[in-house]
């Protein structure tokens, strides 16, 4: 490139459809002072995907689908960059202002900031699962124990900014899922600083079918193994009878607001598929 580049956005890549489209098109669009660049790392994308990304300037890489696991294709892709910021988004999370770049990347001012956790929140206007719109996909005890050692949240590779050299230092590792808490976990160790904006605002809706729905949450169970978390027996127990996700169920019952048999049932598949991937399972379900 014919300038020095300061910020690269890294975007793991596979079938992204049009939430993608969307992202990449917003970012774009972003209302930025200085140069960025956008490093894509495609595992074999066989829908429009690729298409898409010859429309613009980013700087493509692609994976074998077998060699994808989220850790090393991560740190791969960050290996990449030439910024001293790096950004990773989500391939289907889309900025919502056109200074959400901006905002991101404010808080390095302070050069004691070493990561910077942008929010998302769920878009009405697009496709959504009704347990993400009410805030409680997340609702199985493995969540309250990583946020009760890690100052009460969990950093996410959806909206996430952090300083080229702090990456250099953690890395994201060999873990096949939940990279994020991962690296987390090693910027807790070392006395890294980071800070979460409400400034930096995204979408990110999800819709599952029964079957992604139940790879969704095996694959989680699966890689909180690696990072130290146990769901035992007892958490199966207290997650499948805890009241409120009945209550939530009703209510959206009511509404019509449960739409297919993926969100009915959802209350029992996250806690007991969460429950065989943390226990059973042996490899990412594709």
């Amino acid at each position: 490139m014919a300038y020095e580049v300061k910020v690269s956005i890294v975007i793991l890549t596979k079938n992204g459809g049009d939430l993608f489209k969307t992202s990449i098109d917003t970012i774009f669009k972003q209302k930025f002072s200085s140069p960025f660049e956008v490093v894509v790392v495609d595992s074999g994308s066989t829908d429009s995907t690729l298409d898409v990304l010859k429309k613009y300037p980013v700087r493509l890489f692609q994976i074998p689908p077998e060699e994808f696991k989220f850790g090393p294709t991560r740190d791969f892709g960050f290996e990449q960059t030439q910024g001293e910021i790096i950004v990773t988004l989500s391939q289907d999370v889309i900025p919502i202002e056109r200074d959400w770049l901006t905002n991101l990347l404010s808080p390095f001012g302070d050069p004691t900031v070493s990561a910077v956790q942008g929010t998302y929140t769920i878009s009405p206007q697009l496709p959504f699962f009704y347990w993400d719109m009410v805030g409680y996909f997340y609702f199985t005890r493995e969540t309250n124990k990583w946020k009760k050692l890690h100052h009460g949240f969990g950093l996410s590779c959806t909206n996430l900014a952090i300083r080229k050299e702090v990456w250099e230092k953690c890395r994201f590792g060999d873990v096949p899922m939940c990279e994020d808490k991962e690296i987390q976990r090693k910027l807790s160790e070392g006395k890294f600083k980071v800070i979460r904006t409400d400034q930096a605002k995204t979408y990110h809706n999800h819709v599952y079918t029964l079957s992604t729905l139940m790879k969704r949450c095996e694959n989680e169970g699966w890689g909180w193994k690696y990072v130290g978390i146990r769901y035992s027996s007892l958490d199966l127990f207290w997650d499948l009878f805890s009241p409120k996700k009945y209550y939530l169920l009703l209510r959206g019952l009511i509404a019509f607001r449960i739409r297919n048999l993926a969100e009915l049932l959802f209350p029992f598949i996250r806690p007991i598929c969460f429950y065989k991937g943390n226990h059973f399972n042996t490899r990412y379900r594709f």
